[in-house]
């Protein structure tokens, strides 16, 4: 069974400003992304699931909780393992979210901002594309 994993952003600052890396992390198998802004503190965006797409979540601004719940029957709404992040900016990691997973996305300040990378292309997101009621598998506090 794969799990969620981190992997830890570099950030290097001089007098010239700041620079974030991560050479560990390998873009090659990314199709797209798309950014999510959250313009209130505690906002909820749950549930999207996916069986076979793989997502990496970078937080750009602010922190975001990020629950994820595997899914052991997607038809049915059956969870199993439920994982807990805080992304935070000013600590970056990048979340790997393995297919499989249904993800939440709570902000936990006002401004919170992620970038999400995709290994499937829209349609084929689309085609797995699974949702649920924001309470279906957490309490949201």
């Amino acid at each position: 069974m794969n799990k969620p994993t981190l992997i830890p952003v570099s950030i290097y600052k001089d007098e010239r400003g700041e620079l974030r890396y991560c050479n560990e992390f390998d873009l090659s198998n990314s199709k797209r992304f798309y950014s999510i802004s959250f313009g209130v503190k505690d906002q909820i965006r749950a549930w999207q699931g996916h069986k076979i797409e793989t997502k990496s979540i970078i937080p750009i601004r602010g922190i975001t909780k990020i629950v994820l719940v595997k899914v052991e029957d997607f038809e049915n709404a059956h969870p199993g393992d439920i994982y807990e992040f805080i992304l935070d900016s000013d600590a970056p990691n990048i979340l790997i979210v393995p297919g499989g997973y249904a993800n939440g996305f709570q902000s936990k300040s006002k401004d919170s901002s992620i970038m999400i990378f995709s290994d499937s292309s829209l349609e084929d997101s689309k085609n797995d594309d699974y949702r649920f009621d924001k309470d279906e598998f957490f309490k949201w506090n």
